[in-house]
């Protein structure tokens, strides 16, 4: 069993003085010719996926087998920076850089422009004159027919273009800077994204992370520029890459049906019913729950895992009851169902209301297979990605 390679909560420095002070000199720039490979795993919630929109609540999620990659080389001036992705067209897509201004003339590209956006702004930041690049961003998180599993795409995203272009910049940055970089684009865009997509995809493994204050992180940015984003405190956050528990395999359902995760979630923020005491009970039993479960995975507790897993199903049942949002479809209720009658607790995983199914078993089960066969789920061959396997590196 790996132990956690690091913990963050709430530090407003997380290596003091003396290496704030080294961040702001950056760091050698890769050799000339060398491609930067940056790579990130998408993700499954296995508890807190509604909670952790409210801050400072908690979840536990798990980076799959599933990677965004991100090429990266140096561009000469005359070339000029693009961006090139299938999401974009056959063609790679110029990148202008005027100032703090980053414009992407390509639909779907607003996250990308975001990341290089507030990389551009901490490299002037730190007297760092950004430099032209190449950049291209592969997907497995769908397969070849371009089906949608719901694995956090734009997470992963963020964070493979953080990576290599700071890389490229010459920006030394930490998996705390990178999951604040990403979020600090991402929330940009989505003030409400929980940024959990982005926590587990720099981080891999298992995690237990609870979300920050992400309004106060924008308007921090926005007041003091996003060095300080990187040093002061964000409220509420936790960052934790957990040890990978041997006693207990995940299982991966798919229900053929993708879900909006955006959707859904804005019909959680529209409902009056988040003031009741119903909403308020939902909230301290999902933290309850996520809080069992860390416990399980840490002391290698199978049996306490599991019924955490039967807790977290029925408080999201709770929680569909109470707003309607519609998260558990008629198709994972048959996942649900198919589970329990070889005797395995399951659950959605994400927003719910198509998408993925989960089930945690103490080995790989078949009969488990072959129950969500016959009951007409996709049985994902998914597995959860060791915090090796995320990083940067060079060839050439």
């Amino acid at each position: 069993m790996r132990g956690p390679r690091h913990r963050v909560r709430d530090r407003a420095c997380r290596s003091g003085r003396g290496g704030h002070e080294r961040r702001r000199t950056g760091r050698r720039r890769p050799r000339s010719g060398a491609v930067i490979v940056a790579e990130a795993p998408g993700k499954l919630f296995v508890n807190g996926e509604y909670a952790v929109v409210e801050p400072g609540r908690h979840a536990v999620i798990v980076g799959v087998s599933r990677l965004i990659r991100a090429s990266l080389r140096a561009a000469s001036a005359d070339e000029g920076s693009t961006v090139s992705s299938h999401q974009f067209g056959a063609q790679p897509v110029p990148v202008s850089i005027d100032g703090d201004l980053v414009t992407i003339d390509a639909p779907g590209a607003d996250l990308v422009r975001e990341c290089i956006r507030v990389l551009v702004q901490l490299a002037r930041e730190r007297g760092i004159e950004p430099q032209p690049f190449a950049l291209d961003i592969e997907s497995e998180l769908d397969d070849v027919s371009g089906r949608k599993f719901g694995l956090g795409s734009s997470g992963a995203v963020a964070v493979v273009t953080v990576r290599a272009v700071a890389e490229h910049f010459g920006i030394h940055v930490d998996d705390d800077a990178v999951y604040r970089l990403a979020s600090l684009a991402t929330i940009e865009l989505r003030p409400a994204a929980s940024c959990a997509d982005i926590a587990t995809s720099t981080l891999g493994g298992w995690v237990h992370y609870a979300s920050p204050d992400r309004l106060a992180a924008r308007e921090l940015r926005r007041r003091s520029g996003v060095e300080a984003s990187l040093v002061e405190a964000w409220p509420g956050l936790v960052l934790e890459a957990l040890p990978s528990p041997s006693s207990v395999v995940l299982h991966v359902g798919w229900t053929s049906a993708p879900a909006s995760t955006a959707e859904l979630v804005s019909t959680l923020h529209a409902g009056d019913w988040r003031t009741t005491e119903q909403y308020a009970a939902f909230l301290t039993e999902s933290d309850r729950i996520t809080a069992a479960l860390v416990a399980a995975v840490r002391a290698e507790r199978s049996g306490l895992a599991l019924a955490a897993i039967r807790d977290a199903e029925a408080n999201l049942e709770a929680l569909d009851e109470l707003s309607g949002i519609g998260i558990r479809t008629e198709a994972l209720s048959a996942l649900i169902a198919a589970a329990r009658s070889v005797g395995i607790p399951a659950k959605t995983s994400g927003a719910g209301g198509g998408d993925c199914g989960i089930a945690l078993a103490p080995a790989h089960n078949e009969e488990l297979d072959a129950a969500w066969r016959a009951a007409g789920i996709e049985v994902l061959d998914l597995h959860v990605v060791p915090h090796r396997r995320v990083g940067v590196r060079e060839h050439g």
